[in-house]
Formats: structure tokens, C-alpha cells, sequence
């Protein structure tokens, strides 16, 4: 465990896309984010490895989705110095009876997908190592939205304004 660091969530996150850039360009998925400057507190390290993995997982289970989009969001009205945030796509979606499953380690839905099946109980260890809680929400054929709380930093967000930002994801695809 590194020492608990203050960090910009939109920095986060844009570090995260560059690390998952060729799964969102072979995916052609694009990118949207809407938050204004919000400050979380914790392991930079874990904290960008959550993100990434949300990310992937997102791009990677777009299916046939002609038009695949990302769009990550948060929210700083939440209670005891939580802050609320999301990764949400129009992908394949995940049947509610799995909802649970999912965050289980070495539990795969697709035996033939990409991948060892931890990646989402890593992610659930680590929100909830912060204190953290994330769920999903999703049906099959309609998309994922993993929702999930980490702990702000003191005077979290520079304006209460959301603003939107397009995040360039797939850049050698218009």
C-alpha cells in the first residue's frame, strides 16, 4: 500500500485512457467525461488501476455496438466526504441475476473473453480498502454503469459547476 496522495480525478482518469489507448482504438469507442475539478485522496497507484480496469472492461465488452461510447461522471453530493462516480457504456450490459457474480474473483461471464476473471474483484477491494462501495447497474443489450464512492480531499472541487469534457480516446478514428 503507498502513502494516501491527493489527486485530481480528470488527471486520473486521462492517465488511465493512455493506458488502455489501444483496446479504445481497436474498439473505436469514444470517450466523455463530465465532472468539474473534484480532488479525491488516496493510493494514486490502486486508484488509477480501478480506473483503467473500468475503462477496459468497458471497451472490451462493447460487442457489436456500432457507435461504442464511454462516459465517465461524478458527483460530490455525497455523505460522509464521499464522493459519487461512474463509468457507464453502451455495451453488451450484464443480465441482473450476475450483477453480484461479477465482482468475484475468477468469475468470468464469457469463458472465451479476454482475461483471468479479477480484474472487477480487484477493483471492489480497492474502492472498498478506501472506503469506499461500488455496484452496477445493467441488462443485457443496454449497457453497464458501475457506480462507486472514494473519499474526497478537503475543498474537493474548485467550482460546483459540471462541465463537459470530450476526451480524445480513439484518435486515428474520427
Amino acid at each position: 500500500v503507498n502513502e494516501p496522495e491527493t489527486i485530481e480525478f480528470s488527471g486520473l482518469v486521462q492517465e488511465a485512457i493512455e493506458l488502455v489507448q489501444g483496446r479504445l482504438q481497436a474498439a473505436s469507442a469514444r470517450m466523455h467525461m463530465t465532472c468539474g475539478t473534484v480532488w479525491i485522496r488516496g493510493d494514486r497507484r490502486r486508484l488509477l488501476e480501478v480506473v483503467q480496469n473500468l475503462i477496459d472492461n468497458a471497451a472490451k465488452f462493447m460487442g457489436a455496438q456500432t457507435q461504442p461510447q464511454i462516459e465517465i461522471g461524478c458527483s460530490i453530493e455525497q455523505p460522509n466526504g464521499m464522493g459519487g462516480f461512474y463509468v457507464r457504456d453502451n455495451g453488451i450490459g450484464i443480465a441482473p441475476e450476475h450483477h453480484e457474480r461479477i465482482f468475484g474473483l475468477f468469475n468470468k461471464l464469457d469463458p472465451q473473453a479476454d482475461g483471468t476473471g479479477i480484474g472487477l474483484a480487484i477493483v471492489r477491494r480497492i474502492i472498498e480498502f478506501h472506503g469506499g462501495r461500488i455496484r452496477v447497474e445493467s441488462e443485457p443489450g443496454r449497457g453497464a454503469t458501475f457506480h462507486f464512492t472514494l473519499p474526497l480531499a478537503n475543498g474537493s472541487a474548485e467550482d460546483g459547476n459540471q462541465k463537459s469534457v470530450v476526451v480524445s480516446a480513439a484518435r486515428n478514428h474520427q
